[in-house]
């Protein structure tokens, strides 16, 4: 069976198919198209303005350390004047929030982007587990 080429540049092997658009994309081909529909996203819906202080929801999964990226890259990229932030909610849950707290905590030195963690007790004054 013959690889596929990217119908990108041409040159790479393809490492998937989009099921929106039926492209098949090299990884590098992927990343450009996926930050170019979220730029544009961003323009023409005009989802922020310069100086806006942005939260960026931060669980420690992938899908919000995909999310602290993507804006980052974005906002210098584009210069968007964005205040990012990482924003993180410790329920309180023994043994639930840990591990994933600590990998917020390494996202925000890994992207240069402030982090508030709040949690239920400081928030209403007790936590999940009381």
């Amino acid at each position: 069976m013959v690889a596929r080429l990217c119908t990108r540049c041409e040159k790479e092997k393809a490492a998937l198919k989009r099921p929106k658009t039926f492209e098949q994309l090299c990884r590098e081909c992927f990343y450009d198209a996926f930050e170019q529909e979220i730029h544009e996203t961003i323009v023409s819906s005009s989802m922020f303005k310069r100086g806006d202080r942005v939260a960026i929801g931060a669980s420690g999964g992938k899908d919000s350390t995909v999310l602290a990226h993507i804006l980052k890259t974005l906002n210098e990229r584009h210069d968007y004047g964005l205040n990012l932030f990482l924003l993180s909610v410790d329920e309180g849950i023994s043994g639930y929030r840990d591990d994933s707290l600590e990998t917020v905590k390494r996202n925000e030195q890994q992207y240069s982007i402030p982090l508030m963690v709040v949690s239920y007790k400081q928030l209403y004054g007790w936590t999940m587990d009381e």
